[in-house]
């Protein structure tokens, strides 16, 4: 299976190179589902949004997870760890009582900034189309099901 980030209309200078992603049902080489995978969940957006919009570009783990209201613990830990493990988070650890942990985007997290603010402009503008469909076809099929 190809999977392609290119545009066909798009000239050459502006178009995305194009991984090749194995057809064997295993995504876990292919760019384009291990990118998804780490931000196409519940928290990651919110998350990367606060960290890309802090002061100072940098924030304690309380105040993360005071910004994303109803994360618990473990799941802002488990989300922080893998944008460490991906290399799109720096961690650093204060040896002090109580421990004091900080986290900033790296060079390649704040890459993200573009895309995230791409993201946000097409839900602002077409999210209340969205939900308006998706209201309707809830409406339309709770019919159905009641007959």
């Amino acid at each position: 299976m190809k999977i392609t980030g290119k545009n066909k209309s798009a000239s050459k200078e502006s178009a995305a190179p194009e991984p090749e992603c194995a057809g064997s049902g295993s995504h876990k080489d292919c760019p384009i589902f291990l990118t998804l995978s780490l931000i196409a969940n519940k928290w990651s957006i919110g998350l990367l949004y606060n960290l890309l919009h802090a002061e100072g570009k940098t924030l304690r783990f309380n105040q993360l997870q005071k910004a994303l209201t109803g994360i618990s613990q473990r799941e802002l830990s488990k989300h922080l760890r893998e944008f460490e493990k991906s290399g799109i988070v720096l961690r650093k650890v204060f040896p002090q009582v109580p421990p004091r942990v900080e986290y900033t985007l790296t060079e390649l997290g704040s890459s993200l900034f573009k895309p995230i603010e791409a993201l946000s402009v097409w839900a602002e503008t077409y999210g209340p189309q969205v939900q308006k469909k998706r209201n309707a076809f809830e409406k339309k099929h709770s019919l159905e099901r009641a007959s």
